[in-house]
């Protein structure tokens, strides 16, 4: 448990108390300020416009645009095809070796 903090997050003016990991502060601390900064910006874009827009809609939208970063870095990092890519040429260097071993 002692790898474990207690922090306070505030986010669009609003308190949160957390139990983290110690070594995850930095990065929770991070998406609190992501959170304003995108909440801030769509409440720039559209309170003018959209006077009637309700506070839910903002998170909404911020919640929309943190979950298509996180859906599309997800298939950046999908590594499936370059490790069987890597499987192939492996075996292709394992054939050519054990060829040319009796030409030695």
């Amino acid at each position: 448990m002692d790898d474990m903090m207690k922090i306070h997050l505030l986010v669009d003016n609003v308190r949160y108390p957390l139990t983290i990991p110690r070594k995850d502060e930095q990065l929770y601390r991070d998406a609190a300020k992501l959170i304003d900064k995108i909440l801030n910006k769509y409440r720039k874009l559209y309170q003018d416009r959209f006077p009637d827009f309700q506070p839910e809609r903002f998170w909404a939208m911020t919640a929309l645009e943190l979950a298509f970063e996180n859906v599309s870095m997800k298939d950046r990092n999908d590594t499936a095809p370059y490790m069987e890519k890597i499987k192939e040429l492996t075996q292709e260097i394992e054939r050519y070796i054990s060829k040319n071993k009796g030409e030695e």
